[in-house]
């Protein structure tokens, strides 16, 4: 019997771990003692187990964790070795990387409970003020460089890559692999690609940015709001590695929407520019800013982001992508069809199907606090609240899209930019510079067409009249609106009257910035004589020690106008009469149908009706 069991366990060991019985990785890990005499019982780890969560045959510990598997010693066989990483914010620790141990982080990596942040430990107290720290704000995972907190080619190439080297080359020179598009934003005062929310990128663009700035600008202060943009942007791991799931830590997959959204690490990846940002993301519920809003149709029926947005050499849709836009005829063939041959063919279904909208009201950069550390480019952003209806433009190809206009301003600046008009975020060719520690390339190139994006802006212009005599950029951020499709909005809404109306209620706190919660509202008006932002209100902020109204609320020290722009045609073309003949025609036929006894048919009908009334009406023929 001892013989069999002996035989048992080496058989086990044999075919445990990619085969590699010998590892000294598989023979402390897998001693559950040793690991609870060390202290770290939470590393002891079953070789069955390990195998069947990763599901990746031949692999072994040191392929994907690096350091030397030959040597029984914890310093020798640990050294290079790779491990996640918190990031924690306090005293001495500016959001920065903070090993496991020095943070106290002892529990196994995996969810504690459901929700956004339910990968983010708590630490210990006592360990993270011994060094210098207050509290974790994220974790990341090991294909991430700990000085800049940036995902690292090189790492991906030296794990990850020994057995997917194709996928990994793909995803290291596209887009999202080397940040390419927002890495091309070098300057505030560029028409384009212009201004915008997410700001200048600060990766290797110190200088730059401290020639634009009026105030001081230093290394640190740039280093502290790179790693603070580096922490959204994907790795390997971020969309393959899924310990959230609930298969255990060593569980690997197919990207799905909960790994999209930052896989229970708080509001990055897509969480960050959808629902916090845009307001009209896909999941919404807790990842929405405020949570009140509702889900969209597609989330409810289990629709993941990888059927409609199909990656291609690792290379995913742009914001304009034609692949995701024509996924809704994969559901919705008819509707789709029908849509084609009405005279809503040039509208995009989100113009009609995305109606509240959450997040950004107003965004400001200008002097702050990020992580304890006092910059002319903090990112005053949490004035949260909701748009009741979107704005209707059309973007570079013609094609109506919904968007949501809000004022946005960056302060501190040594140039000054004109008003531009409409434009939609094209990037001229350009060569902007990598990382070669991490692996990136030395340089590489960037552009970007107008009809590859359909984010659009209006540069209002430059002002000196602050009270500090500083200058600062205006411009209306117009971000497009495309998840939380639901129930359309009604006909009257565009087709009552040529003018667009949208009112925004909104409430600021950030502590850094002010002592409790303030609340305010303001109405937009999109017309034939341009862009309007009204009836503004809101109530006296309560400033927090050190901080002016002009750094994160100018709008409360400038003229109440100072974002209205005219000179273009805002409005929504219509012939009245003709409109308002085919309205009644569509309610004389809808009440038609709700006559007829209810059936699947007479189901479909009703929602082509609602899209191209000339084929409802030939579909009724056919059928009586």
């Amino acid at each position: 019997m001892r013989m069999l069991i002996i035989l048992t366990l080496l058989a086990t060991a044999s075919v445990s771990w990619g085969f590699d019985a010998t590892s000294q990785c598989v023979i402390c890990h897998r001693d559950k003692n040793r690991m609870k005499l060390l202290g770290a019982e939470s590393m002891y780890l079953d070789p069955a187990q390990v195998d069947k969560e990763t599901g990746m045959k031949g692999a072994t510990c040191v392929d994907c964790h690096l350091g030397d598997g030959s040597q029984s010693g914890k310093e020798s066989s640990h050294k290079g070795i790779l491990r996640p990483f918190v990031v924690a914010v306090g005293p001495k620790v500016k959001l920065e990387a903070l090993s496991r141990n020095a943070a106290g982080v002892m529990q196994p990596l995996s969810p504690s409970g459901g929700g956004m942040e339910s990968m983010i430990p708590k630490g210990d107290p006592d360990k993270l003020k011994a060094a210098g720290a207050k509290m974790i704000v994220g974790i990341e995972w090991h294909d991430r460089d700990p000085k800049t907190l940036a995902y690292s080619p090189k790492i991906a190439k030296e794990t990850c890559g020994r057995c997917h080297d194709k996928e990994v080359n793909d995803y290291n020179s596209s887009d999202k692999g080397l940040m390419k598009h927002q890495r091309a934003f070098r300057m505030w005062s560029e028409k384009l690609p212009g201004p915008q929310n997410c700001g200048m990128w600060f990766g290797q663009n110190s200088t730059s940015l401290q020639n634009q700035t009026t105030q001081p600008f230093t290394g640190t202060q740039n280093a502290i709001s790179d790693r603070s943009c580096n922490m959204c942007h994907p790795s390997c791991n971020d969309c393959h590695y899924r310990p959230f799931a609930g298969a255990g830590s060593h569980s690997f997959g197919k990207p799905d929407t909960p790994s999209c959204y930052g896989g229970g690490r708080a509001s990055i990846c897509h969480a960050g520019p959808m629902d916090r940002r845009r307001g009209a993301g896909y999941v919404r519920g807790e990842y929405s800013f405020p949570n009140s809003l509702p889900q969209g149709a597609h989330i409810k029926a289990g629709i993941q982001c990888l059927d409609c947005h199909k990656p291609i050499s690792h290379n995913f849709g742009h914001l304009a992508s034609d692949d995701a836009r024509s996924a809704c005829a994969t559901c919705h063939g008819d509707i789709v069809k029908a849509i084609r041959k009405s005279a809503h063919a040039n509208v995009d279904c989100s113009a009609c199907h995305v109606t509240v909208s959450g997040a950004y009201q107003y965004t400001f950069w200008g002097r702050g606090n990020i992580a304890g550390v006092e910059t002319p480019y903090a990112k005053h952003k949490e004035y949260y609240g909701t748009r009741d209806l979107p704005t209707l433009i059309r973007d570079a190809s013609g094609r109506w899209i919904a968007v949501k206009p809000y004022p946005m301003a960056v302060l501190n600046q040594t140039q000054e930019l004109g008003p531009t008009g409409l434009l939609f975020r094209a990037i001229p060719k350009r060569t902007v510079p990598g990382n070669v520690r991490i692996g990136e390339p030395p340089a590489f190139e960037v552009s970007r067409s107008a009809t590859d994006v359909n984010d659009a802006f209006i540069v209002v212009g430059t002002r000196n009249d602050l009270p500090s005599a500083n200058k600062a950029i205006l411009w209306i951020q117009m971000d497009k609106l495309s998840h939380a499709l639901g129930k359309a909005r009604k006909c009257g809404t565009c087709h009552d009257s040529h003018d667009q109306v949208g009112v925004s209620e909104w409430t600021y706190f950030e502590e850094k910035d002010v002592t409790k919660p303030f609340k305010g509202s303001y109405k937009v008006i999109a017309d034939r004589n341009g862009m309007r932002f009204t009836d503004a209100k809101w109530e006296p902020p309560p400033l927090a020690a050190g901080r002016r109204n002009e750094d994160m609320a100018p709008f409360t020290v400038l003229p109440k106008d100072a974002w209205d722009v005219k000179g273009m045609d805002l409005s929504i073309p219509f012939d009245e009469k003709t409109t308002n003949q085919a309205r009644r025609n569509l309610d004389k036929f809808l009440g038609h149908l709700g006559k007829l006894p209810a059936s699947p048919e007479i189901s479909k009908i009703r929602a082509i009706a609602y899209h191209n009334l000339d084929l409802a009406i030939k579909m009724l023929e056919t059928r009586q």
